[in-house]
């Protein structure tokens, strides 16, 4: 049925509607204008900031947060902190900012509540807790122009390199004065005006540039001043000197000449297992001459003890995979046998008892744990016995697949508990003993090395790295201040 016309309006009256929705609609703006009439505006979200927006840090470390709010209507806003879990914790909070601890490794939130009357705002940032990075320069002595006065040189070496410094939870400086010949000769404290054989050499060979007399009384002012200036710039200093078990750094009278018994010359490597012949020759450990049968590793460890403790280190890298033979390559060795594997244990043993509380690095094979025990037969247990371990990648030796694969398996040694050692990843840059520089030589794996490192970050506990080259010059400060911001900054 089709529906009946509803009868037109008037046209006056059609214009008079059309005159009251405006008006209406006119009033209903004014009612909602904040400007008119604050009361009746419907409340918005405030809007909350927080800078930074994230945060990477080692555990121990601080970072003062500040947040910004907008929005509020009703008066200035209060704010307030809370962090998601233990891995964080708000230390202080005063008005819109904020202290907050990095307290275990890990990711967590810190949340940002800010109140203003009736409304309302939060906001979250993420935080890296980083396990405390321990930041390693390997350097040598030529870094000094001036064994006498090295304060000039040590303070411009540690300020270059304080955008790693000033960010790690320690700092390690293996001064690898020379190889082992400084340890193993050394004399005694009556003694410090005997001359060191210290790490001069490149190529292998002696350089006329370097041709300076080093004492022990030098090695001891060194050993301070890094100390003085570290101290000076609130940096958390350690200083380790290195053996190494061949003569890749300069020339060895007590492994070649005096006591040649000692090493295993198919290997180039000290035999830590082998027995001393007698000699008459004064030593700090041994001031009546070195006894008939004595162990050639034990007697190297009782030295330095006697060296590290005289002169002011805190601890010593055992460079180059030493209390193993063999150099490197997974077939470069001599395979395992048990005999030698109980023989490596037992110097790690000697060396963790007799060195106490000062710390144990070892640089390792280049190589992952399974090819350690089948080739150099380290034991699977001897890891525990160092503070520190090495995943060694330096360019000239391996590729970064092999490396990778490396620093995965020694990574895995933390699953060990409390015994297991810090894990290091290497970056490489140059070489204080040659000529090439992998920075150049090596551009797309040095490179990678970085990126590995970071990577690994929340894994890790560190990087090493040569930090000066063959002619005593540190990595481009360029290079240094690149990576220290994308490992302790990047998302």
């Amino acid at each position: 049925m089709r529906r009946r016309p509803t009868a037109a309006l008037p046209r006056r009256a059609r214009r008079l509607s059309v005159t009251a929705a405006l008006l209406l609609a006119s009033a209903c703006r004014e009612t909602l204008d904040p400007a008119i009439d604050v009361a009746t505006a419907p409340p918005q979200e405030l809007v909350v900031a927080l800078e930074p927006a994230r945060i990477a840090c080692s555990v121990g470390q601080t970072t003062t947060v500040t947040a910004t709010v907008s929005g509020g209507r009703a008066g200035a806003p209060t704010v307030s902190f809370s962090a998601t879990d233990s891995g964080a914790v708000v230390t202080a909070a005063t008005g819109a900012t904020a202290t907050v601890r990095c307290a275990a490794p890990g990711t967590t939130t810190v949340t940002a509540t800010a109140v203003d009357g009736a409304q309302r705002g939060t906001t979250t940032l993420s935080v890296q807790v980083m396990r405390p990075q321990t930041l390693v320069l390997f350097a040598t002595p030529k870094l000094l122009a001036d064994f006498a006065n090295p304060d000039a040189d040590v303070a411009r070496f540690l300020d270059h390199y304080a955008p790693l410094t000033s960010r790690a939870a320690e700092t390690i400086l293996i001064l690898a004065v020379g190889n082992s010949q400084h340890v193993l000769t050394y004399r005694g404290p009556a003694y410090w005006r005997d001359t060191v054989e210290w790490a001069r050499y490149t190529e292998g060979k002696p350089v006329p540039r370097f041709d300076r007399v080093m004492t022990y009384d030098h090695i001891a002012a060194i050993v301070r001043a890094f100390r003085r200036h570290a101290a000076a710039t609130r940096v958390k200093l350690k200083v380790f000197d290195q053996v190494d078990p061949g003569n890749e750094f300069t020339y060895e009278t007590f492994k070649y000449n005096r006591h040649p018994e000692c090493m295993d010359f198919r290997w180039e490597s000290y035999d830590v297992r082998r027995r001393l012949r007698a000699d008459a020759h004064v030593y700090a450990s041994a001031p009546n001459g070195i006894a008939e049968g004595t162990s050639c590793g034990a007697f190297l460890v009782d030295q330095a003890d006697h060296y590290l403790r005289d002169l002011g280190f805190d601890g010593i890298l055992y460079g180059n995979q030493f209390g193993t033979r063999g150099r490197w390559l997974p077939d470069n060795g001599p395979g395992y046998s048990l005999e030698e594997a109980n023989g490596i244990r037992e110097f790690l043993a000697y060396s963790r008892r007799v060195f106490g509380a000062r710390g144990l690095m070892w640089f390792d094979s280049y190589n992952n744990v399974r090819v350690e025990r089948e080739t150099f037969s380290f034991p699977s247990d001897g890891y525990r016995f160092f503070d520190y371990v090495i995943a060694s990648g330096f360019c000239v030796i391996t590729d970064t697949e092999r490396y990778a694969d490396n620093l995965a398996s020694k990574l895995a040694l933390s699953t060990g508990g409390a015994d297991a050692p810090r894990v290091l990843a290497t970056l490489d840059y140059v070489d204080p003993w040659y000529t090439y520089n992998s920075m150049t030589a090596f551009p797309g794996e040095s490179a990678r090395l970085e990126q590995i490192a970071i990577a690994n970050r929340m894994r890790i506990d560190g990087v090493v790295f040569f930090a000066n080259d063959e002619l005593g010059n540190p990595v481009p400060r360029v290079l240094i201040d690149a990576f220290a911001s994308r490992f302790y900054d990047a998302p």
